[in-house]
Order: structure tokens, then C-alpha cells, then sequence
């Protein structure tokens, strides 16, 4: 029993152990400007269309058993995780996340009935080993969805300068777009732009791919983004003007949240003050009042 028990254990931990190095090479990227950006010959565009959808890497699978699942993939009624699951970058398809899920439910029991059975009961650690592992592979992926949206959140003003600096040069907007793509390395924002592009050459209007690039993201920068670009398209305005404007509203606001994070900041370091902080004050302080009130027998 305990051999099987250790492999199951190191079966799980590789597992975990590849899928956070996996993330973390995902992620470790971030977009910066080159120093030859825009100096290469314009007419030099190469058009990425071999760049894959977020749906078509979820069909995608490097685990054994898993790949043998894929099948089952689409026929899966599970939207909401599918959903979350792109707008988290699409690191993994719903069957691999249902097998992370199930994975962690039966490890994480184990777990605790190896090393907490002499301090809990075993119905204790069986059901909370249970809850945990079901909730721990959402809690990771809503982790993974706030870094990928304040990573695009970084990028966007960036992107945006870039692009109305294409399209002041005389570039079509989505030219511009396979212009910054092409020049810059890739992050989570040069994909999703990526991503519009392939969706733009494979039949979908602009307006289509952009609200898709909206929907897939969901952060209000995007989404502001996005119904300046279509409004522009609708209303005939140049869409340089629009870039310039949408740029720096977003530098305001993302100004305007590091100012609300920074007013938040003493509310939040009360209570490690009281809790931790104020208790050791009080003993430094009183100790040697109290050590000397107890030599002298003063009563209290």
C-alpha cells in the first residue's frame, strides 16, 4: 500500500511541478520595445497566420493520458470553465482541467492521511482534502486570469502608442497590428493581437475579431479599447485621433488605481500592526515595569 501510495504522490507532484514551469515559461515574457522597432522597410510584413486559437491550443494536449480524452472535449457541457479557461491564456483544455481538479481531490487526502492523522481525524482530513483539491485548481486559475489581465493591462498604453505611430506612417490598422507583432516579442498582449489578425484573414469583419479580443480578455481597458476602434470605424474619424486618446485615458486610469491601491495601503497594515507589531511594543515596553514590579512584590 505504500509503495503505491508514494508513486501516486510523485506521479501528482511531476505533474504539478511541470504544469507551474510550463506557466511560468508561459508568462515570463513581457513587451518591450526593441531598438529596432519600425526602422526595417515597411513593405518587409510577414502575415503570422500560423498563430493558433485559443480554442484550437485547448485541443491540444502533452499529457498521455489526457490526449486519449480529447475526444471527449467538446462534448463536455462546461462553458463557464471553457470560458475562464480562455481568458486565462487557454494553458490547458477542460478535460486536463477536470483531471487537475480530480488529481488534486485524491492527492491531497493522501497527503494529509500521511503526515495529520496523529493530530486530526481521519473523516476530517478525508473531507477537507476533498474540498480543498476542489477548490484549489479555481483558485489557480482565477489567479492566472488576474495576472494575465494586469500584464495586459501594463502593455496596452504601450501597444496602443505603437499602433497609432504605424498608422500616423500610413499603415492600415491591421497591417499596423502585424507590424507591432512582428517587431515585438511575445507577451499575452502581441498574442491576443495575434489572434485578432488570424481572425481578420480567416473571414471575420474587424469588428468581429475585436470584440472577440475583448470577450477573451474582459478587463474595461480592452473593452474601452475595442468600442473606441469601432466607433471610429462606424463614425469615419481617424483612427490615429482615437489611438492618441484612448492611450492616455488609460495611463489616467491606471494612475487613478495605483493612487486608490496607495490609499488602501494604511487600512490594510492595521491589523498586522495590532496583531503582530503593537504586542511586541507592549512586551518591550511593560516587561521590565512588570519584571521590576515582581522583585520589588508589589502587587497588582
Amino acid at each position: 500500500m505504500i509503495p503505491v501510495l508514494i508513486g501516486l504522490l510523485t506521479m501528482v507532484s511531476f505533474y504539478l511541478i511541470f504544469y507551474q514551469f510550463k506557466l511560468v515559461q508561459l508568462h515570463s515574457q513581457k513587451a518591450h520595445l526593441p531598438s529596432n522597432i519600425l526602422k526595417n522597410d515597411l513593405n518587409e510584413i510577414e502575415l503570422p497566420l500560423k498563430n493558433e486559437s485559443p480554442l484550437e491550443k485547448m485541443k491540444k494536449s502533452w499529457l498521455p493520458f489526457t490526449n486519449k480524452l480529447k475526444v471527449y472535449d467538446s462534448k463536455i457541457k462546461a462553458q463557464g470553465i471553457r470560458r475562464r479557461l480562455v481568458k486565462a491564456g487557454s494553458p490547458m483544455g477542460v478535460v486536463e482541467f477536470l483531471a487537475f481538479k480530480i488529481l488534486a481531490m485524491v492527492s491531497l487526502p493522501i497527503i494529509g492521511a500521511l503526515f495529520l492523522t496523529s493530530f486530526l481525524s481521519m473523516t476530517l482530513i478525508i473531507l477537507g482534502g476533498l474540498a480543498i483539491g476542489f477548490i484549489l485548481p479555481d483558485i489557480w486559475l482565477s489567479r492566472k486570469i488576474s495576472r494575465r489581465q494586469m500584464h495586459i493591462r501594463r502593455d496596452l498604453p504601450n501597444i496602443i502608442d505603437l499602433l497609432n505611430l504605424c498608422v500616423s506612417g500610413g499603415l492600415d490598422f491591421m497591417l499596423a497590428v502585424n507590424r507591432v507583432i512582428k517587431d515585438l516579442p511575445p507577451c499575452d498582449l502581441t498574442k491576443e493581437l495575434a489572434e485578432v489578425y488570424r481572425e481578420t484573414h480567416m473571414g471575420k469583419t474587424r469588428r468581429e475579431a475585436l470584440k472577440n479580443f475583448a470577450s477573451r480578455v474582459d478587463t474595461p481597458e480592452v473593452y474601452s479599447f475595442v468600442r473606441t476602434l469601432i466607433q471610429a470605424e462606424r463614425m469615419g474619424t481617424p483612427i490615429s485621433d482615437a489611438l492618441k486618446v484612448q492611450s492616455e485615458e488609460i495611463r489616467i486610469r491606471r494612475f487613478q488605481r495605483g493612487e486608490a491601491l496607495a490609499l488602501k495601503a494604511p487600512i490594510k497594515l492595521l491589523f498586522p500592526l495590532f496583531a503582530f507589531i503593537l504586542p511586541t511594543v507592549l512586551i518591550i515596553v511593560g516587561g521590565p515595569i512588570i519584571l521590576q514590579f515582581m522583585r520589588t512584590k508589589i502587587g497588582f
